[in-house]
């Protein structure tokens, strides 16, 4: 009992690891489920057809940064505020707006992205064989515009357990929702992407499904007589607006870069294979396999930018320095320990990791061209949380872009020549620009400490020795065990070289 009281107390106290921990026990699970679905697609529908399937998410995000992301935030941070005040009735009224306008938003959308599909793949994806994807997945944009609003209010609630759920529970759907239709329902000798795409909107269902019943339950729970809102509703409107409006234009910019980068790809790396078929197979391979195992680490440090801004925003309009000096420290402490760890995993593992997950070399090598990305993806992810929370989203968003800017030239001017090599090149010059940049502008505001020995060069030296006793380890192995699965023994071995390689640092990375 007074252990249990102590972890309550301890979570009470501590509402950033709190919403760090739940947002990342979701989340790992969300992308171990979603790498189950890349290897269950590529066994599918091939690599050729899995990069026609990765095509179309640049229009499926400018979509989401058009309907979702800005009202979501903007209806974040009004509900927390008024809710702080004790005026749930304005919060509620907050999340009406929100509600309605995303389900606007998203119908109009897609709508408009459906009756143009086929203009849309030939004049900006430069990709006519996706039209059919593209129609498929606008059935889902209005239901995850609806899904964002509801999604905004639970997190305003400082309930990030329903977010969490709800994305564990769309992966769950788009997997097990697309297996069942290909083994039972439509069963043929051979699958294309736009079959694919069924499982996004499978998912998009079965999410929003779940979120409008935590609504519905909550409010029952909740069903306190309620006045009438502080607010009068055209100046709510405006009001909503006005924060919802900055948020969405600056997503809707960095998306449409980034859009542009990913379209730009598959259509130079043409150049540089001479060959359609090719280059549609690498960009799927790199896109579908690759980038996302790279990207898996960043779980934690998302859900920790998640839980920062809101620290961050409430630590410095209270004017206390101290705490958010050392918030700041301790969270860029613990990014560069899990950077660090992941560039060694995927430096020494990487051939290995592609060969026992996807069967693909290429996948491998990527991996391992990719692991010097880590720390500084990583860093600049929370650290973009953090200028965000200080008031320096114009900022932040002028480095973005300047970054993105980097990675479209090394596009133009290297991969012609080098193929994804060069790409890779452009992104870790890109993330090097960024992650300086806004540490740089960090340290002018609030001048933080980052300690060389205690921060990069102990926990380097503690992972790269352990990692190549555990990949020795793992090669004798794999050698004489025979009965194990291949996978399951290198996910053995990887989670012991976690344990060992973070014992030293644990306790201290913990202390946020």
């Amino acid at each position: 009992m007074q252990l249990t009281n102590r972890i309550q107390n301890f979570f009470t106290k501590n509402l950033v690891i709190k919403g760090t921990l739940i947002l990342t026990i979701t989340g790992f699970a969300t992308r171990i489920i979603g790498f189950y679905n890349r290897i269950f697609l590529s066994g599918l529908i091939g690599a050729k057809e899995l990069g026609i399937y990765q095509l179309i998410f640049p229009l499926y995000m400018v979509a989401f940064s058009l309907t979702t992301f800005g009202n979501e935030l903007a209806l974040t941070k009004l509900v927390s505020e008024y809710s702080g005040r004790k005026d749930t009735a304005s919060a509620k009224a907050f999340f009406k707006v929100c509600f309605f306008m995303n389900l606007i938003l998203g119908l109009f959308v897609s709508t408009i992205m459906y009756r143009n599909a086929e203009w849309l793949c030939i004049h900006v994806l430069n990709a006519p064989e996706c039209s059919a994807c593209l129609k498929v997945i606008c059935i889902g944009i209005p239901f995850m515009s609806m899904k964002g609003a509801i999604h905004g209010y639970f997190l305003g609630l400082e309930k990030s357990g329903v977010h969490g759920l709800s994305d564990f529970l769309e992966q769950l759907a788009k997997v097990f929702g697309l297996s069942l239709i290909a083994t039972f329902i439509c069963v043929r000798e051979q699958y294309d992407a736009s079959f694919a795409v069924w499982g996004i909107v499978i998912g998009e269902l079965v999410s929003f499904g779940y979120s409008v019943l935590a609504l519905i339950l909550y409010n029952r729970q909740n069903d306190h007589p309620l006045k009438s809102p502080a607010i009068r509703r055209p100046h709510l409107i405006r009001l909503f607006v006005k924060n919802a409006l900055p948020l969405t234009t600056n997503r809707l910019a960095m998306t449409v870069l980034q859009s542009i980068e990913a379209i730009m790809i598959p259509t130079v790396l043409l150049q540089y294979y001479k060959n359609s078929t090719m280059s549609l197979t690498a960009y799927g391979v790199f896109s579908g396999m690759a980038f996302p195992f790279i990207m898996f680490p960043s779980t934690i440090t998302n859900s920790l930018s998640t839980m920062l801004l809101p620290a961050v925003s409430s630590a410095s309009s209270q004017l206390n320095t101290g705490y958010l000096k050392r918030l700041c420290e301790k969270s860029l402490h613990f990014c560069l320990l899990i950077g660090l760890f992941s560039t060694t995993v995927f430096y020494i593992f990487g051939p290995a990791i592609g060969g026992c997950f996807f069967q693909s070399k290429e996948a491998g090598h990527y991996l391992f061209q990719l692991s010097f990305l880590c720390p500084f993806i990583y860093l600049a992810t929370t650290l973009a949380s953090i200028s965000n929370g200080l008031g320096l989203a114009t900022h932040n968003l002028i480095l973005t872009l300047l970054s993105t800017l980097i990675r479209i030239g090394f596009i133009l001017f290297a991969v012609p020549r080098m193929g994804l090599t060069g790409y890779i090149i452009g992104l870790f010059v890109s993330y090097l620009f960024l992650t300086f940049a806004c540490l740089n502008k960090l340290q002018t505001i609030l001048p933080i400490e980052l300690h060389f020995v205690q921060s990069i060069f102990c926990p380097s030296i503690v992972f790269v020795l352990s990692g190549v006793i555990t990949f020795a380890g793992y090669q004798q192995l794999s050698a004489f065990v025979s009965g194990v699965p291949a996978v399951l023994l290198l996910l053995l071995i990887l989670g012991i070289y976690g344990m060992v390689s973070f014992t030293p640092f644990v306790r201290q990375a913990a202390k946020l």
